[in-house]
């Protein structure tokens, strides 16, 4: 068996000013792709799940970064239209793996995977098995699962299956090229719109949700179950939570799972209404918790979701409130590069953070001691994407008062230790940490918490959807509109 994978996963924040461009995509080519071997990632699970079961596999094109605004037409029909030659010139073979994210939108595409999915198809014909593995947090739309065979989607935030749903797709579609099985899928979107933050799946109600999946699949009802919470910040039509179920040939029961889904995850809306603290009180409590490292966590710059990881509200409050041993990462080439000028044991006098826009908090004075100046480079030690490889740019750390600011030139995703112990400093003996995140920095700091306060902050990353102005979501929808009302049709 030969099969052919590629793909573009992004997730795309419409509301985001940062632009989305092939260098920011981080494409990478052919065997190139190979290096995500034996990764906690879906390109390293397509290609481990290839090499277990003796498949031979055609690696094409994979582009996929941190979240940031829509990519222009130009990008997307470059990088589309790259792929499509690829995996043109990788024939024949007898099916293909797409990794997608599920809410990507690109100038003229509001569902980016349907086209993709649209444009693989019409290179590989209709005959042809295509699966695709997507993100928890995926916009799922009809016009996608009309032109794929097979879709895994993660059933874990924090993302730690990523490598085991693309080996769960792999199999899939291997069983579905031999005729040992003929999914069939149906697709449910009850009017809900949650927020990240509502989507542990550790916790209720996903955590539920999830169980309900899995029960179908360990019962045989189902060959595998999407439980996906959706992208509430792209403003798209297909926004919201979706119920995607595959059955072996009997789509009657395909519906009837997905509506009951639907039905279970409308049941329990009020349960994904989030509401935080506000900045100066979590600070506040912060400070007064005794012991740490308490995680205080800048929802409202959430870099996982699109926003610029340069927001200052906390860091403007922990100096106020001269907090001791608290860390926060900030990503802002222009400081950090100031700080490379001032030099090891130097001092820096900057303005930090508040680049990108004003909806994260104004600049920040600061002035500190530069402790630390390295290259920014690290591994990921896990459970999420371990092994993947992570490049912050260059990157000092500053001691500003109690505080540790670590100013980057990216913005990176604060899921992992290894983000702080690269550059020098204990996640276990700080007393506070800031991560810019709403659910993934549990992965890898929540063994070490004493405890966590969600903050209030502004910015791309609110919880509370109605800052922004939604033109293009369907109407009604719950939370923005408690009236809204669903009934499943099973």
């Amino acid at each position: 068996m030969r099969l052919i994978t590629g793909g573009i996963a992004h997730e795309t924040h419409t509301f985001s000013a940062e632009p989305t461009t092939l260098e920011t995509l981080g494409v990478v080519r052919g065997d190139e792709l190979l290096a995500y071997a034996g990764m906690n990632h879906s390109v390293g699970g397509v290609i481990d799940g290839c090499r277990a079961a003796g498949i031979e596999l055609a690696p094409t094109l994979f582009a996929g970064d941190v979240s940031t605004g829509i990519p222009d037409r130009e990008t997307f029909e470059s990088i589309l239209g790259e792929l499509c030659e690829r995996i043109a010139a990788a024939l024949p073979a007898d099916g293909v793996v797409l990794t997608l994210h599920g809410a990507m939108v690109a100038e003229g595409f509001p569902d980016a995977e349907a086209e993709i999915a649209r444009r693989v198809r019409e290179v590989v014909g209709a005959e042809m098995p295509i699966a695709v593995t997507l993100d928890l947090h995926a916009n799922i739309g009809q016009a996608m699962v009309d032109r794929v065979d097979v879709v895994t989607t993660y059933d874990t935030y924090p993302h730690t299956d990523a490598a085991e749903r693309a080996r769960e797709a792999v199999a899939l579609l291997a069983r579905t090229i031999r005729g040992e099985i003929r999914p069939t899928m149906a697709l449910a979107k009850p009017p809900l719109m949650p927020v990240p933050q509502g989507m542990a799946s550790g916790e209720e109600p996903f955590r539920s949700l999830y169980a309900r999946a899995h029960e179908m699949e360990r019962t045989g009802e189902a060959l595998t179950v999407t439980v996906a919470g959706g992208f509430a910040y792209a403003d798209v039509p297909e926004a919201g939570v979706g119920m995607l179920v595959t059955t072996d040939g009997d789509p009657e029961a395909a519906r009837r799972l997905a509506d009951e889904l639907a039905a279970l995850a409308w049941s329990r809306r009020q349960e994904m209404v989030v509401r935080n603290t506000p900045p100066g009180e979590a600070v506040a409590q912060a400070i007064a918790f005794g012991r740490g490292p308490v995680m205080l966590v800048d929802v409202g710059d959430n870099i996982g979701g699109g926003t610029p990881g340069d927001g200052t509200v906390l860091l403007a409050e922990l100096l106020a409130q001269s907090a001791e041993e608290a860390t926060v990462v900030i990503a802002d080439a222009e400081a950090a590069a100031a700080a490379f000028a001032a030099g090891v044991g130097g001092t820096l006098r900057a303005a930090v953070g508040g680049k990108v826009d004003r909806l994260h908090g104004d600049p920040v004075a600061v002035e500190g001691q530069v402790r630390l100046l390295c290259d920014g480079r690290w591994v990921h030690e896990g459970p999420e994407n371990a092994g993947v490889p992570v490049e912050m740019g260059p990157t000092a750390v500053v001691r500003c008062g109690g505080v540790n600011l670590v100013l980057t030139s990216r913005k990176t995703m604060p899921g992992d230790q290894q983000q702080l112990k690269s550059v020098g400093i204990d996640p276990t003996r700080q007393r506070i940490i800031v991560v810019k995140a709403a659910v993934r920095w549990r992965g890898g700091f929540e063994p070490i918490a004493a405890h966590a306060i969600y903050a209030d902050t502004p910015g791309l990353g609110s919880v509370d959807l109605n800052r922004f102005d939604y033109r293009h979501i369907r109407r009604p929808i719950f939370p923005l509109d408690p009236e809204a009302v669903f009934s499943a049709t099973a």
